[in-house]
């Protein structure tokens, strides 16, 4: 392979990983924003950029890239991406302190960033391959920029209200954000009546059938939910949402409106991140007691990992094993904080030890 094919294909990797970083925060912002205009936009956009990911990497396949090389790139390309505009971290601003029109204005304002990003990187990409002689790749680098550039563009037409809505919310009180209307909330939804739909009317075999296509659509849901649970602060958002509708038997601490602040905080550090954040929404709607509130407030962070508090003890036993010291130390701490399984902080500490 000439010099030229591989600066080439350097900067194909770099454009198809940003696509696909895109991808996951995109859905991301989809599970937390409210239907309308704006989310109408991100759907759009998420649709555009898979199908971008794809075009990509069927150039990258004609220049002889196999897939497993693609995807070591996408993964050395991330890293970068993510200290470049924390897209390792997602755009999506979460951080605690402002309602839902403000983290949706936010997570505007970080796509415009993340558009001027992409933008850039179909320049250097197009006049890469002009030098080189790639009219193919010219052509398809010139054809996303413009893609690019119309949802800045568009992006930039939905600040204004979004900014207005914050200003509503914030100021004088006037919430237009709907967390019953996410996008986490019309997945579940869809996949519930696609479920229904698949299994209605049917016996025998064909409602085995119907039953096989009603798991899959729901275990689509799922990992959607788990996909977007892989940005920081989104278990937390989900669980805002949640709380914001929420009865008292909807919980996951029970008879809570029984309970004294003293009896829910000794039962706060046993919940999960999504759960934190239900209880946060529910109690600012109601007592809004300051004790449980800066409670919650010192639980609520970043899970090792995607799905840490769905697992069991054994599970994450079995993974701290094999742990690097950065991860075996964010286990410690963070198990410090919460259950204090002693199976897992003995695991977390060996590992630690010897690393």
């Amino acid at each position: 392979m000439s010099r030229s094919e591989d600066m080439i294909i350097q900067y194909l990797n770099e454009a198809h990983a940003t696509e696909l970083a895109l991808v996951s925060t995109l859905r991301a912002h989809i599970a937390m924003t409210p239907q309308g205009s704006y989310r109408s936009l991100l759907d759009e956009h998420l649709d555009v950029t898979r199908r971008q990911a794809d075009r990509l990497e069927r150039r990258l396949a004609e220049l002889g890239v196999g897939r497993s090389l693609i995807q070591s790139g996408v993964g050395a390309f991330q890293s970068l991406l993510g200290q470049v505009l924390a897209l390792g971290k997602g755009p999506i601003d979460l951080l605690r302190g402002g309602g839902g029109e403000e983290k949706l204005l936010k997570n505007a304002k970080d796509e415009c960033a993340t558009e001027a990003l992409e933008i850039a990187t179909y320049d250097a990409l197009e006049q890469v391959a002009i030098e080189l002689a790639d009219e193919v790749t010219a052509e398809l680098a010139a054809e996303h920029r413009t893609q690019e550039e119309e949802m800045l563009a568009a992006l930039r037409e939905e600040i204004p209200r979004l900014a207005r809505d914050a200003v509503a919310a914030e100021v004088y009180g006037r919430k237009a954000y709907d967390s019953s209307e996410v996008g986490a909330v019309h997945a579940a939804q869809e996949a519930a009546e696609s479920a229904s739909r698949a299994a209605s009317g049917l016996a025998g075999e064909a409602a085995e059938q119907a039953g096989q296509a009603a798991r899959k659509v729901t275990g689509t849901a799922k990992e959607t939910a788990k996909e977007a649970r892989r940005v920081p602060g989104v278990e937390a958002a989900e669980g805002e949402a949640r709380g914001a509708v929420a009865s008292e038997g909807d919980l996951p601490i029970a008879d809570y409106d029984s309970l004294n602040a003293g009896e829910i905080v000794e039962r706060l550090p046993r919940l999960s991140q999504v759960e934190l954040g239900q209880v946060d929404a529910y109690e600012r709607r109601h007592g809004n007691r300051k004790t449980i509130l800066q409670k919650i407030d010192s639980l609520q962070g970043d899970a090792p990992w995607a799905g840490y508090d769905e697992q069991s003890a054994d599970e994450i036993e079995s993974r701290v094993r094999d742990a690097d010291d950065d991860e075996a130390r964010k286990v410690r701490d963070y198990e410090r904080r919460h259950k204090a399984r002693k199976g897992v902080l003995e695991a977390a500490e060996r590992a630690v030890a010897t690393s």
